[in-house]
C-alpha cells in the first residue's frame, strides 16, 4: 500500500538478471545434456527469451507502482518538462546483465511513450570494464586475489564434508551427465568442482525455466537436491564471514547511500530513479549486510536466506513525513509480485534515514572497507643461496642498507595507518 502521508522522493532498485542460458562449460559438464544446451536460441550465459519477459514485466511492475499509482515518475523518461533524463540505468560488465536493464527499460518505458516520431523510448545504461569495477563485482577486481583464497578455503574444508556427505547424489548426476564430477578440475579447460556442481545445477534450472525437458533419468527429487547443494555451496564458501559479505558488496554499498542520501539535498537536475542490473551474488551479499532475507517458497534455503528467482528485484524508496526521512524497503519477482520487507538491522518498518546509514557504519567498524580487507598485504620472501662468499656479500650490503630500510617502513607504516583512519571516516558516510 502506498503511504499516502509520506512523500517519495528517492527511487533505488536492483535486480538480478533474467533467466539465462547455461554457461558454456556445461556441455562438457554434462556431454549427455547436449540436445538442450544446443536448443536455447541465444549464446551461453546470455539472457533468454524467457529472462527478457522477467525483466520487461519487472519495468511493466515499476510503471504501475509508480508512474500510474503514486505518480512519482513520469510516462516517459524525458519528464514532465523535458530538462533531463528522469531515471539512471548501471549494470554489471556481464552482457546478460546489461541486457537486462534494456528489457526493464521496455517494460517502464513501452511503445508510444518515445519523442514523437519514435515512439520506442531508447535508454542509456552505464556500464564499466570488468578490471575497473568495484561497485559490482569487486570480486573480479580488488578483491580477486581475497576471494580466491576463502574460496580456495572452503574448498578445501567445509565443502569436503557436504562433498562426502552427498556423494551418492554426485554419483547419480555424474552418471546421468557422462561424467565423473570429483574429475571436473583436471578436465581440459575444468574448474574447481565446487562451481562445476553449480553450474551443472543452474544447466539443469535454467532448462527447466525455458521448458526444456529434463535430462533423461533426471527425476524432479534429484534436480531438487543437486540445486540445494549448490546453493549451500554458494552461500557458505561467499558470505561465512562479516568480511566476505564486505567485499562481495565492494563499492555497491557507497553507491546506494550516496542515491539514498540525495534526498537530504535535493537538487532540480537530480534523477528521481537509479535502476541497477547485477548477479544473484550481490543480492545475497546486500542481503545479509542489511538483514534482508529471502524467503521464496519451494526454493532452496540455505544460511537462512532463499535463492532468487530470475528477475528478483530489491526496491529502496526514501520517503519524508514531517521533515523524517525514513527508507521502505520492498521485494518483487515475477513469481511472487510486490511484498514489503522489514529488515532485521532496523528498528522499524519506516528505517529512518540515519539508521539505515548506520547499518553500514556498523559494519565497516566490524570489517573495515572492502579496500581495506582487499589491500595487498605485505609478505616476507626468502631465497636460498648456494656460494658463501654471496651469502657475505648479501650480508654486508643489508648491514649497510638496513637502517634507512627500517626508516621508509616506520614512514610508509605511519602513512598507511593514517590514509586507513581516514577511509574508516569516509567509507559508507552519507554522501550529499
Amino acid at each position: 500500500m502506498t503511504d499516502s502521508s509520506s512523500e517519495l522522493k528517492v527511487l533505488v532498485t536492483l535486480s538480478r538478471h533474467g533467466s539465462r542460458a547455461p554457461n558454456a562449460i556445461a556441455k562438457r559438464l554434462c556431454p549427455k545434456n547436449a540436445a538442450n544446451a544446443q536448443a536455447y536460441q541465444v549464446p551461453p550465459a546470455q539472457l533468454t527469451e524467457k529472462g527478457m519477459e522477467q525483466l520487461r514485466l519487472a519495468g511493466d511492475h515499476i510503471r504501475h507502482e509508480y508512474v500510474e499509482r503514486q505518480k512519482f515518475l513520469s510516462p516517459s523518461i524525458a519528464g514532465p518538462e523535458r530538462l533531463h533524463f528522469e531515471t539512471y540505468f548501471r549494470a554489471d560488465s556481464a552482457d546478460r546483465c546489461g541486457q537486462s536493464a534494456l528489457s526493464l527499460g521496455y517494460g517502464l518505458y513501452p511503445d508510444k511513450t518515445g519523442p514523437k516520431g519514435f515512439s520506442k523510448q531508447p535508454i542509456a545504461i552505464y556500464m564499466q570494464l570488468l578490471q575497473n569495477e568495484h561497485e559490482f563485482a569487486a570480486t573480479e577486481g580488488p578483491c580477486a586475489a581475497v576471494a580466491k583464497a576463502d574460496d580456495l578455503r572452503y574448498e578445501q574444508s567445509r565443502a569436503q564434508d557436504l562433498l562426502r556427505e552427498k556423494k551418492a547424489l554426485l554419483d547419480t548426476v555424474g552418471a546421468l551427465c557422462g561424467v565423473d564430477i570429483p574429475s571436473i578440475p583436471s578436465m581440459p579447460h575444468g574448474e574447481d568442482v565446487i562451481t562445476g556442481i553449480k553450474d551443472i545445477a543452474d544447466a539443469f534450472t535454467f532448462d527447466a525455466q525455458a521448458g526444456l525437458p529434463p535430462l533423461p533419468g533426471l527425476t524432479p527429487e534429484v534436480r531438487a537436491e543437486m540445486e540445494q547443494l549448490a546453493f549451500t555451496n554458494l552461500m557458505e564458501r561467499y558470505y561465512s564471514t562479516p568480511e566476505q559479505v564486505t567485499y562481495w558488496v565492494g563499492g555497491f554499498g557507497d553507491l546506494l547511500l550516496k542515491n539514498l542520501n540525495q534526498a537530504t539535498q535535493p537538487t532540480p537536475l537530480a534523477y528521481k530513479y537509479y535502476s541497477y542490473h547485477g548477479h544473484r551474488e550481490l543480492l545475497h551479499g546486500l542481503g545479509k549486510l542489511l538483514g534482508w532475507d529471502f524467503h521464496f517458497d519451494g526454493l532452496p534455503v540455505a544460511l537462512n536466506t532463499s535463492s532468487l528467482h530470475p528477475g528478483t528485484t530489491m526496491t529502496f524508496e526514501v520517503r519524508e513525513r514531517k521533515s523524517h526521512l525514513f527508507v521502505n524497503t520492498f521485494v518483487w519477482s515475477p513469481q511472487t509480485g510486490r511484498d514489503a520487507v522489514r529488515l532485521t538491522k532496523c528498528s522499524a518498518m519506516d528505517c529512518p534515514l540515519d539508521e539505515f546509514n548506520g547499518i553500514f557504519k556498523s559494519q565497516l567498524e566490524l570489517t573495515g572497507s572492502y579496500l581495506d580487507i582487499c589491500a595487498p598485504k605485505d609478505t616476507l620472501a626468502t631465497s636460498s643461496v648456494d656460494d658463501g662468499a654471496a651469502i657475505e656479500d648479501y650480508d654486508s650490503i643489508l648491514l649497510t642498507v638496513a637502517p634507512f630500510i627500517a626508516l621508509v617502513v616506520f614512514v610508509a607504516m605511519a602513512i598507511h595507518s593514517a590514509t586507513r583512519r581516514t577511509q574508516r571516516h569516509v567509507e559508507y558516510r552519507g554522501l550529499p
